[in-house]
């Protein structure tokens, strides 16, 4: 069988490349589409990129090309991608799926960090199998999208037109030697590692613009002043939260004996404190089979990070995690806000045993008397956590959507109608 993937950016080949080596492993043609004009910074897919997967065939495809010609020159039976309606509609190519499905191209999605709660309900029609993590995320995502739902059909027709296989992206844990790892970012084998995940600055939220960043606070209360945020004043000039955190955390890695490990992106604009507070400072995000962060949530004693989906690479890893909960102002119009973001007790940011849920204030003044010993992992919290979020953690999510893939196939080999998917 030949399967496209959409491998646009970086991040989509960290989502699909267990699933790519998995395809490649049981003897199917692989067909990477990449668009070798994508602008978004850090995620440009390059030829070492493709050459993870020598077995593959590479085809460019752009934004806004017709999908149909590409898939057809290569053979395909089945697309495969991340978010799949999304990125059909970000891509202008959503019109496109009545003439897909008439040339025999089977369309399929996964998950990328939950994303897929905040996709249209609308995708079921476009989209053969839409994929989750785990049974909660689709009911949540039927749940929170309800009225959209209720027009595609019946929850038997949902399920029919779904698929819980657990989080292929974070197959990819397998896949760390975490020796290997330490020895390429030159840490010590014995030594703990406290690992800071980076808050992007480069957003429109004014808190973090002007309340954290950089540079001296009268300017920054000047600018507060001068474009309508005039109640950041008093907090501004009451000093940086956020430095703060990362000094106490610094001074927490010491008592600790541990390395302070800051992951970052370019893109994340951060403030020069924190490169200085920082052991090791990895901006770099080259890597994709393994992806970096996953390496170093892998060799870590201790994640620290502001609500972001390192919580789901930590949890899997059997890693605590810290989740600073910080103002998400320019997120709040996502249907799956409350899920991703909210820090109710026994939330995905919030699972007391493996994951804590502080604001920075509350975590400064924690991390300033706390030891590594302070944050112990109850198995039976994990379990709980995992089986809730996750679904799975036998790192075998890409073996479950290949299966999707080979028994639809089957089926229409013989001429009947394509199977329900496994639910």
């Amino acid at each position: 069988m030949t399967l496209a993937v959409l491998a646009s950016r970086k991040g989509y080949l960290k989502v699909l490349g267990s699933f790519i080596q998995a395809a490649c492993d049981r003897g199917h043609d692989v067909v990477l589409l990449h668009d070798p004009d994508e602008r978004k910074p850090g995620e440009m897919v390059t030829a070492s990129d493709l050459a993870q997967w020598p077995k593959t065939i590479a085809r460019p495809h752009r934004r806004g090309e017709a999908l149909l010609p590409v898939l057809r020159a290569a053979g395909a039976e089945v697309l495969v991608g991340p978010s799949l309606h999304f990125l059909l509609r970000a891509m202008g190519v959503e019109g496109e799926g009545p003439a897909l499905r008439a040339a025999g191209i089977r369309l399929y999605s996964v998950d990328y960090v939950f994303d897929t709660v905040a996709s249209a309900p609308e995708g079921y029609r476009v989209v053969d199998v839409t994929c989750y993590m785990s049974e909660h995320q689709r009911q949540v995502h039927w749940r929170v999208q309800r009225e959209g739902f209720a027009a595609i059909g019946s929850e038997t027709e949902l399920r029919r037109r779904s698929a819980v296989v657990g989080s292929t992206m974070l197959d990819q844990l397998a896949l760390v030697d975490r020796a290997a790892v330490r020895k390429k970012y030159g840490l010590a084998p014995d030594r703990p590692v406290v690992l800071f995940m980076s808050l992007k600055m480069a957003v429109p939220e004014p808190y973090r613009r002007l309340a954290w960043a950089g540079g001296w606070r009268g300017w920054r209360a000047f600018k507060a002043l001068a474009t309508g945020h005039r109640a950041l004043v008093p907090t501004i000039l009451h000093g940086n939260g956020y430095e703060a955190l990362t000094e106490t955390l610094r001074a927490f890695s010491r008592r600790a004996g541990a390395s302070l490990v800051v992951k970052s992106r370019a893109k994340n604009a951060d403030p020069a404190f924190l490169r200085r507070r920082a052991d090791l400072f990895v901006e770099r995000d080259e890597d994709v089979f393994p992806y970096t962060s996953i390496e170093l949530v892998a060799i870590s004693d201790l994640c620290v990070h502001f609500q972001s989906g390192a919580v789901l690479e930590a949890a899997l890893a059997g890693v605590p995690s810290l989740s600073i909960r910080v103002p998400q102002s320019h997120l709040e119009g996502y249907a799956s806000f409350e899920e991703v973001f909210g820090a109710r007790p026994w939330s995905m940011q919030n699972f007391p045993g493996l994951v804590w849920s502080l604001d920075a204030a509350e975590a400064t003044r924690r991390l300033a008397t706390a030891s590594l010993a302070d944050f112990p992992v109850d198995e039976g919290v994990r379990r709980r956590y995992i089986e809730t979020f996750l679904g799975f953690d036998d790192m075998r999510s890409s073996g479950r959507v290949l299966d999707l893939i080979e028994d639809a196939g089957r089926v229409n080999v013989g001429g009947r109608p394509a199977a329900a998917p496994r639910a």
